[in-house]
């Protein structure tokens, strides 16, 4: 399936525009109006600004600083989301740290894969690759195991 595709399939579920950018203010992608949903915002903002960097050998640091800041704020993220599962005994917390375990050992091989002068392949063909990577890493685990969580947390909410 291709990323447009998988955009056009995804849409209604996640509150994505046709042009793969994130209505965040949808009801449909809010999950706690605060620190779960800014550090979202942060992650696909700087992904979004990672796929907006062309393809060319110049742009290969400015690509590894996005990147490298992808992974401090998706770290703190991770213990903050899981933080949070353990407050409101989340039963599926275990899963999920699993889950933020993998998510941030592939965003390293993205970074690593990126980092790579001497690769057996172009960078422009690695850059392409990791574009069509960061949005799957993101999209998936957050449609697939953060929006679930978002009737637990609805539980929780100070009314």
């Amino acid at each position: 399936m291709t990323m447009d595709a998988h955009r056009e399939d995804t849409h209604r579920a996640d509150g994505r525009g046709g042009d793969g950018r994130s209505d965040w203010r949808s009801a449909r992608m809010v999950l706690d109006n605060g620190g779960l949903d800014a550090d979202h915002r942060m992650q696909h903002e700087l992904i979004r600004r990672f796929v907006a960097l062309p393809g060319e050998e110049a742009e290969r640091k400015p690509a590894l600083a996005l990147l490298n800041e992808l992974r401090r704020v998706s770290v703190r993220h991770f213990l903050r989301e899981e933080r949070v599962q353990a407050s409101m005994r989340y039963p599926h917390l275990e899963e999920h740290r699993a889950q933020h375990r993998r998510l941030a050992t592939l965003l390293d091989d993205i970074i690593g894969q990126v980092d790579a002068e001497e690769s057996a392949f172009e960078y422009s063909y690695v850059k392409a690759k990791a574009d069509e990577l960061l949005q799957f890493w993101f999209f998936d685990h957050f449609v697939k195991a953060d929006l679930p969580m978002k009737s637990h947390l609805a539980k929780f909410a100070v009314r």
